[in-house]
């Protein structure tokens, strides 16, 4: 039996063209046409739902729902979303980047969300700090493409997240550090992540001791805190844009698209130099496996795939199947979900030299007796059913 959450999930599997473009604002911007969830209604993921900070995106009643009044505009939606169809722009990835850099201090960067940066006050040195509303904001190609700057310590400081309204980005930011020092290891970089609670050392301003920080923050987080709401526009009647679907293209596949984060953690990785490990597993990658003796060929998994990390192929000498590129997987479980048959794996485990190298994994299927999107798909398929031909058009 399903538990509660997954029933809600089986529930939601339902079309959410529009719905995300209520988070659409100053601080976030949506590509309604890269979401997984859009693109085809039976993926199950709703990632943005489980790590929204502030209720503005949340499973309600099995329906995605978006309330735009709720958002803080931290970003960590974009951080989890594979598809980046949800951008930070508050600040953009560029921005972020360079104050990072501008704080840095030998090879140290502190960021700090923006609860413990007003806790603090006076006493922190905010020359010193990058600030973001809140540390779920950080995702890997930012820690990444420090680590390349020659940063070796990348310290999250939060406050007290147990008295924050957005107390769970804190998770997200958990995770961007152990994927990050996951991949760090796998390339033998001595750089590393930490999430760690209150002012660090290093960040305090001239004269400020650490005690005397720390009681600053106790003393702010006595009561719960938590970041004001985005403004919110007016909505004004007739003005909402026309809904806009990926248009399927000649080979009967969804355009495909690699999110530029990921592009710009690949660069960094390769920057790195060579993995020294054979195999890593992040949130970030999968591997597909798909079982011969279960597929049906119909290629649904290239269809939807949104980045084209498995690709249909079609040879002059009749063999068909797909390619599957691991080092374009965001890990949005699309293959998997969409699969009728039930036979594609998504492993967390890849071999770190696949990535960089454009590795190459080619499954060869067997063709299917009934030729899809054709006028006669249905009675070849009922004369296949039927194991006879007296079936006739009209």
């Amino acid at each position: 039996m399903m538990d509660g959450r997954a029933s809600e999930r089986s529930r939601s599997n339902r079309s959410i063209v529009g719905v995300l473009d209520g988070v659409s604002s100053e601080a976030i911007v949506v590509h309604r046409e890269r979401c997984a969830k859009v693109r085809n209604r039976n993926v199950a993921c709703l990632k943005c739902a489980d790590a929204c900070t502030s209720g503005c995106i949340a499973l309600v009643d099995g329906e995605l729902r978006v309330d735009a009044a709720k958002c803080v505009g931290c970003g960590t939606c974009a951080t989890v979303c594979p598809t980046s169809a949800l951008e930070a722009r508050n600040p953009s990835d560029a921005q972020l980047a360079q104050a990072c850099l501008s704080a840095r201090v030998g090879d140290e960067v502190v960021v700090a969300c923006e609860q413990l940066r007003r806790a603090a006050g006076g006493l922190l040195d905010e020359g010193r700090v990058a600030n973001v509303v809140c540390l779920g904001r950080v995702d890997e190609s930012l820690t990444s493409g420090l680590a390349v700057a020659g940063v070796r310590r990348i310290r999250l400081a939060c406050g007290d997240c147990s008295r924050c309204e957005q107390e769970h980005g804190v998770a997200t930011a958990r995770l961007v550090a152990a994927t990050s020092n996951a991949l760090f290891e796998a390339w033998g970089s001595d750089a590393r992540v930490q999430v760690v609670e209150g002012v660090p050392t290093g960040a305090c301003a001239e004269g400020v001791d650490a005690d005397e920080a720390a009681a600053a923050v106790a003393a702010y987080f006595a009561e719960r805190r938590g970041n004001e709401r985005m403004a919110v526009s007016p909505a004004v009647p007739g003005a909402a844009a026309p809904v806009a679907l990926p248009r399927v293209m000649k080979d009967g596949t969804l355009p495909h698209f690699v999110p530029d984060r990921r592009e710009a953690l690949l660069d960094n990785l390769a920057q790195l130099g060579q993995p020294v490990l054979s195999s890593v597993a992040t949130r970030l990658w999968g591997c597909v496996v798909i079982d011969g003796r279960a597929c049906s060929s119909c290629r649904m998994c290239a269809a939807f795939c949104p980045t084209g990390a498995i690709r249909k192929f079609d040879n002059d000498d009749g063999t068909l199947g797909v390619y599957h590129y691991p080092g374009e997987c965001v890990k949005c479980g699309s293959c998997r979900d969409v699969c009728p048959e039930n036979a594609i794996e998504l492993l967390d485990e890849v071999r770190p030299a696949y990535l960089l190298e454009g590795a190459v994994h080619r499954y060869v299927m067997t063709p299917r007796p009934v030729e899809l999107g054709t006028a006669q798909q249905m009675v070849d398929t009922m004369r296949l059913r039927m194991q006879g031909s007296d079936i006739f058009e009209r």
